[in-house]
């Protein structure tokens, strides 16, 4: 849109001239004044508050994030406090839980504590046999075995002695077979189990 002054006269000029404001009068400048420190107001709240207030919220967002973060660390901090008081709890049970089933097959070791039983229960023990390992389990979980059969003589209260023992023993084991007979006038036991270990 274009002013054209040319088709303007004087006093049509003149006319328009009186409504702008006489700078010069102390009041006109007062309100330019007024509305140019408004104007600069408005610019510096746009350009140079606004962006302020933006990183504000966001430092604000950031530290409710780091607090959430901080309560969840605490929350943490104290389950593991709370599992390590449980674990020094159960620590001196730990020795009974790895000797009922532990982590190498031990076979050696079980056969000689089968002789020390035979021996403490007064039977003499005529044979012992391990038959092959069994897996189960997936990978890094596996529970295995291995099968076993023996053979003892002995009067019937050293069997039973014996096999009090056997059943209350630290390792564990599955009683699969027990048969008696008698063998010149003594009784013969045969046992055959199952020996736990973990891979």
């Amino acid at each position: 849109m274009r002013f054209q002054i040319k088709g303007i006269k004087k006093e049509q000029y003149e006319k328009y001239l009186e409504l702008l404001p006489d700078f010069k009068q102390e009041k006109a400048q007062k309100y330019a004044t007024i509305v140019l420190t408004l104007s600069a107001s408005i610019i510096l709240g746009v350009f140079a508050i606004n962006p302020t207030l933006s990183t504000i919220a966001n430092l604000q967002k950031q530290i409710d994030d780091s607090n959430f973060v901080i309560q969840k660390l605490q929350q943490k901090i104290s389950n593991l406090a709370s599992l390590q008081q449980q674990y020094g709890t159960l620590q001196p049970d730990l020795q009974t839980v790895r000797d009922a089933i532990p982590t190498t097959i031990q076979i050696p070791i079980f056969l000689a504590q089968i002789q020390s039983i035979a021996k403490d229960s007064s039977l003499t023990l005529t044979s012992f046999q391990t038959l092959g390992v069994n897996a189960s389990g997936q990978s890094g979980q596996r529970v295995s075995s291995f099968d076993f059969s023996m053979s003892a003589d002995g009067d019937y209260q050293s069997i039973l002695n014996f096999l009090d023992k056997v059943v209350n023993f630290q390792r564990v084991i599955a009683i699969k077979d027990i048969i008696l007979s008698t063998k010149n006038n003594t009784l013969a036991l045969t046992l055959k189990g199952t020996v736990f270990f973990k891979e």
